[in-house]
């Protein structure tokens, strides 16, 4: 049974960022919208099982037959699958539409809550800078790798920013889009979206991956992509309000050993999070389930 990707031609990435893809070369996230979210969700992984041998096409026009894999958000509300066509609807950040067959979530703790759903992980960033070993046990800067509106305004505060410096030295700061791969000079990451306790289901854990991967601990709120995804404590760290942030940052910055720990833990953690670790989840979902339910 044939298995195809369907991506709007009108999303489809300019030649270079097509052969960046491919090729494994350096790519930037920096496009937002839309068009972001289908190329991290469709292209990618489209071109991620191709190069692993996984026979699947790219298409463009929605095919009358086999098992496509669609950005849930590309598919009019009014559509219906024909006959000899089976859905799997990528949620992302979106909504489930309502008449896919199967749906594809970035939150485990969501799967758990939707019927006809299956939890794999948003790719993590391509070509991720590690952290410069040669910074040892520094603990001078911070950094939120995302778009700062998803940043509590608690710390966001430039008098808040000025506090973490003059009573614990450390550098507060959100990192530039174009910079969102390169952790080299980075000592540890946070993403706090809220300090309301908000779960946001429909949010990855995608900035804890990162994390791991690149060899820094990681400060988050309640996501309950986090907790499903970590262990607080163990591979990363998590605070509830501005005052427990300036404890955790407090407890860090004193305890060498204790930061040692979480970026040991998370590169356990992160085995689960690799190019062919996802590659592998997507090949089992669409062999394993997908196309024997078809």
């Amino acid at each position: 049974m044939d298995v195809s990707f369907f991506m709007p031609e009108q999303y489809l990435p300019e030649t270079a960022r097509r052969e960046a893809w491919k090729s494994g070369a350096p790519l930037q996230l920096e496009q937002g919208g839309k068009a972001a979210c289908v190329q991290c969700w469709i292209y990618q992984t489209w071109v991620h099982l191709s190069n692993a041998g996984f026979p699947a096409k790219l298409v463009h026009h929605m095919p009358e037959k086999g098992v496509v894999v669609a950005l849930s958000g590309n598919l009019h509300p009014t559509f219906r699958p024909g006959k000899g066509l089976y859905v799997v609807g990528v949620v992302a950040d979106g909504l489930p539409h309502p008449h896919v067959h199967w749906h594809i979530l970035q939150n485990s703790a969501w799967a758990k809550q939707l019927g006809s759903s299956t939890y794999i992980p948003l790719w993590t960033q391509p070509n991720l800078v590690p952290r410069d070993p040669s910074r040892g046990n520094t603990l001078e800067t911070l950094r939120f790798y995302g778009d700062g509106t998803n940043l509590a305004k608690e710390l966001r505060d430039p008098a808040f920013v000025s506090h973490c410096w003059e009573a614990l030295r450390l550098k507060v700061e959100a990192r530039n889009a174009n910079l969102w791969h390169d952790y080299s000079d980075t000592d540890c990451a946070f993403a706090i979206r809220a300090f309301d306790r908000a779960p946001c289901h429909h949010k990855p854990p995608t900035k804890l991956a990162n994390a791991w991967l690149a060899g820094v601990p990681f400060i988050g709120g309640a996501d309950s992509a986090y907790a499903s995804e970590g262990r607080a404590g163990i591979d990363h760290m998590t605070c509830q309000t501005p005052q427990d942030f300036l404890n955790v940052l407090q407890k860090l910055k004193s305890d060498p050993a204790l930061r040692e720990g979480l970026v040991a833990q998370g590169k356990v953690a992160a085995k689960r999070h690799t190019i062919p670790a996802l590659t592998s989840r997507w090949a089992d979902f669409l062999s394993g389930e997908a196309i024997p339910t078809a």
